[in-house]
C-alpha cells in the first residue's frame, strides 16, 4: 500500500507527493498524542514538587511557631523573677533545654525548606525547559501539517 504513489513520487521527481493526506494525518495526531503525553508527565512532576514544597514550608512554619511559643515562655518566666529566684536552678535548666530545642527545631525546618524549594523549582525548570521547547516544535508541527492538509 503507498508503493504506487512512493515510486510516482521518485518518477515524477516530487510533482506527485510522496505522502497521503492519510499518512499525513496520522502522522501528524501521533506527534500531537505524544506532545500531550509529555505535557502531563511534566505537570504530574511539577505538582508533586509542588506539594513536597508546602508540606515542607509548613513543617517549618510548625517549627517556627513552637519557637515563638518557647520565646514567650522564657518572657513569662524572667517576669516571674521572684518566685523564680527560689527555684532558679531548676528552672533555667528546663529553659535552656527548651531553648536550644526550639532553636534546633527551627533551623531544621528552614533548612528543609530551603532543600524543598530548591528540589522544587530544580524540577519544575528542569521539566519545563525540556517539556516546553518540545511541545511548542511539535505544535508548529502539527499546526503546518493541518493547514498543509488543507490546502
Amino acid at each position: 500500500m503507498g508503493m504506487v504513489r512512493k515510486t510516482l513520487s521518485i518518477g515524477t521527481l516530487g510533482v506527485v507527493s510522496f505522502r497521503s493526506k492519510k499518512e499525513k494525518l496520522r502522522r501528524a495526531e501521533r506527534e500531537l498524542a505524544q506532545e500531550h503525553e509529555q505535557r502531563e508527565i511534566a505537570e504530574s512532576r511539577i505538582a508533586i514538587a509542588e506539594k513536597r514544597l508546602k508540606k515542607a514550608t509548613a513543617e517549618a512554619e510548625r517549627s517556627n511557631e513552637k519557637l515563638a511559643k518557647s520565646k514567650r515562655r522564657q518572657k513569662r518566666a524572667a517576669k516571674l523573677g521572684a518566685v523564680i529566684a527560689s527555684a532558679q536552678p531548676v528552672v533555667q535548666h528546663a529553659a535552656e533545654q527548651m531553648r536550644d530545642a526550639g532553636v534546633d527545631g527551627a533551623k531544621r525546618g528552614r533548612k528543609a525548606s530551603r532543600r524543598a524549594r530548591k528540589a522544587a523549582v530544580r524540577a519544575a525548570g528542569a521539566t519545563k525547559e525540556k517539556v516546553t521547547p518540545a511541545a511548542e516544535r511539535v505544535a508548529a508541527r502539527v499546526s503546518d501539517k493541518v493547514e498543509e492538509l488543507r490546502s
